[in-house]
């Protein structure tokens, strides 16, 4: 049995003067994660350009008759038709039709679901000039059998695994990709603004929706651009970006304001603009679902897991969406957005070692249930595992002690969870929820840690050689003798230490010239230290209010006579440490009722630190062959829980 893991996705865009892409890449993309999904639902979009004012229609329906008969009578002329298969009596039919012009189509498709879908007899699915939606119930490969897709070559390809939440899983209106006149999507996650999105669309004239939340997001995307934006501004208002940041304007703000999505979700969008193919790919402000961008010389690839780019093109460059950004690429215009500042894009690591001559283990030819019996099995108390692609779970039956593995390649999600005393060495990345609760041991990572990396982590060391994701070292803490060091060579992502209890965190930033953090570090720690090197913007420390808050709260500060002469464009971590008495308890009230903000300081390391940090430093550099410990004379933005 495949445990649930969330749904999976995966997308891959063609450069001018490349190949077309075969079917069977993204077949093998996307069956590498078949364990994010379930045997209820997969499907796959491929877009391949053609000539003409000619559109591919898709329907499922109990009467193919009756469906081809709708069609014409909406004035649409059937130049092809195919009945693809039939799956739990619902047939898949592919028709080839030539419009007057694309406002015809609308009308017909929209009344066609409006009618058919009401008594669940049959649906529109896919429709574009270039688009061919492929799904049903199955794993990936099952539908990839159905629909002979290896046999398919395209421009552009999407494809999904599905891990049904809120929708039925037993018949096919409900897989994925869901489609929208020349666009496709796949998604993982929720979307919490499902409702105010229905009304959007609805204010519109469109019904008929099966339910499902990534149906939704495919037409709002595409009703977004029908109405005069542009790719980009779609997805920042897809993104749904905080109103700090002022990423959208204040007119297409409330314009838009029920287009916006909210909730954990990550999707890839497909769209043919007519003259152009564009690759989107969106993650919420909170990125509470994982995406992976590639590109190597003649692709673009976005994807839920590293070892799905890997697999297909192993010397990829690799990088991460940073949290509420989106990354999009077009055939003609190239990238448009990394979805990264380009001093981050920099900083990200080289494509891992996979093979080396002499090794214990070949996990090219082991499952991932089964690579810990087989280093256990050596009988060795060091085990070198070469052609690591995406292997989750690592040493989760590994004893409480004494055994050093050395991991080449990928390494999937949850490695060295629990640990207690042993030592693992990644030469190259690992995926998200590395050193979950580790009680001691330690993890050296020669390359890229993603996301929720050493969550409640309380003894032993983790040393990290480039950049670590969102959400590191959550919930970490100390007891007894027990006290945890988790050093980070690059940068790090939003919620850094994020109720951090205990152990020491330090992020040298030493391949980035840009922000070494990302926002919100610290929110919430009650214990514990996280040592920054360099100047830390204030503002990125914590979840504070914003500038507007602040000034009304000095404005009421003054009103009551508690202070004088404070200007109003202090940050509230200024105004804490100038505030005394009555007016700092009122202030923490207001804003730190539920989430504690910590306090910095900007500063050489003191005699007592430096001699804490001197054999941690050293061990380091040994391991990862730098020379960290330089840096202990530095200056560093030292964080620590707000007291009083």
């Amino acid at each position: 049995m495949i445990s649930p893991s969330g749904c999976g996705v995966f997308g891959v865009l063609r450069k001018p003067g490349s190949q077309k892409i075969d079917g069977n890449m993204v077949i093998k993309a996307i069956d590498a994660v078949s364990y994010r999904g379930s045997d209820k639902g997969a499907g796959y979009a491929v877009f391949d350009r053609e000539e003409g004012n000619v559109y591919h229609i898709k329907a499922f329906t109990d009467d193919p008759s009756k469906t081809k008969r709708y069609i014409e009578e909406q004035g649409l002329q059937i130049l092809q038709e195919e009945m693809e298969g039939e799956i739990d009596g619902v047939c898949s039919c592919n028709y080839k039709v030539s419009i007057a012009n694309i406002a015809q189509l609308r009308k017909a498709v929209r009344n066609f679901n409006d009618m058919m879908w009401s008594e669940k007899r049959g649906r529109i699915y896919s429709m574009g000039r270039s688009l061919n939606v492929f799904k049903g119930v199955g794993y990936p490969k099952d539908i990839a059998k159905v629909y002979n897709v290896e046999k398919y070559s395209g421009d552009m390809w999407l494809a999904h695994t599905r891990q049904p939440t809120n929708s039925p899983g037993h018949y096919p209106y409900w897989s994925h990709p869901f489609s929208s006149f020349d666009v496709a999507i796949v998604h993982n996650g929720d979307v919490s603004s499902f409702g105010a999105n229905l009304e959007f669309l609805q204010s519109r004239g469109w019904g008929g929706f099966v339910g499902t939340d990534s149906e939704v997001m495919a037409f709002l995307f595409e009703e977004l651009l029908s109405e005069g934006l542009t790719v980009e501004e779609a997805s920042k208002i897809l993104v749904n970006p905080s109103r700090r940041n002022g990423v959208i304007s204040t007119h297409h703000d409330y314009l838009y304001r029920n287009a916006r999505l909210d909730g954990p979700f990550t999707a890839i969008i497909g769209y043919d603009s007519g003259d152009d193919l564009y690759l989107i790919g969106i993650a919420d402000r909170s990125k509470f679902r994982p995406v992976l961008i590639g590109e190597d010389d003649n692709y673009y690839f976005i994807a839920s897991e590293e070892s799905q780019i890997r697999l297909v093109s192993p010397k990829a460059k690799v990088w991460t969406l940073s949290p509420g950004s989106y990354f999009i690429a077009s055939m003609k215009r190239g990238i448009v957005s990394y979805g990264r500042t380009t001093e981050e894009m920099e900083s990200f690591s080289s494509p891992p070692i996979f093979y080396v001559k002499e090794f214990d283990v070949d996990a090219s030819k082991v499952g991932y249930k089964d690579l810990d019996q087989h280093i256990l099995g050596t009988g060795k108390r060091e085990v070198k595992v070469v052609n690591v692609m995406g292997h989750r779970f690592v040493g989760i039956r590994f004893p409480k002690g004494g055994l050093k593995v050395r991991l080449y390649g990928v390494v999937g999600n949850s490695m060295a969870n629990l640990n207690e005393n042993n030592e693992f060495y990644v030469y190259g990345n690992v995926a998200d929820d590395c050193c979950d609760t580790m009680h001691g041991g330690k993890v050296v990572i020669t390359g890229d840690a993603r996301d929720v990396l050493a969550q409640t982590f309380q003894g032993g060391k983790i040393f990290v050689g480039g950049n670590a994701g969102n959400r590191v070292g959550i919930q970490m803490r100390e007891y007894a003798n027990k006290r945890p060091y988790l050093v980070i060579g690059g940068r790090v992502d939003d919620y850094l230490g994020e109720y951090m209890a205990g152990g020491a965190i330090v992020v040298l930033g030493l391949r980035s010239k840009g922000d070494k953090t990302g926002n919100y570090v610290g929110t919430g720690m009650v214990g514990g230290r996280i040592y920054v090197r360099g100047r830390l913007d204030p503002g990125r420390i914590g979840m504070q209010p914003n500038r507007l808050e602040v000034r009304r709260l000095l404005r009421a500060l003054e009103l009551g006579g508690y202070i004088k002469d404070i200007n109003n464009d202090t940050s509230y971590l200024e105004l804490m440490n100038k505030l005394e008495g009555e007016s700092r308890k009122y202030a923490k009230r207001l804003f730190e009722e539920k989430v504690g903000i910590p306090t910095y300081e900007y500063r050489e390391l003191t005699e007592e630190e430096i001699k804490e940090f001197e054999p941690i430093f050293d061990e380091y550099d040994r391991d990862l062959g730098v020379k960290a410990k330089e840096t202990l004379g530095e200056k560093f933005t030292v964080i620590k829980p707000l007291k009083g």
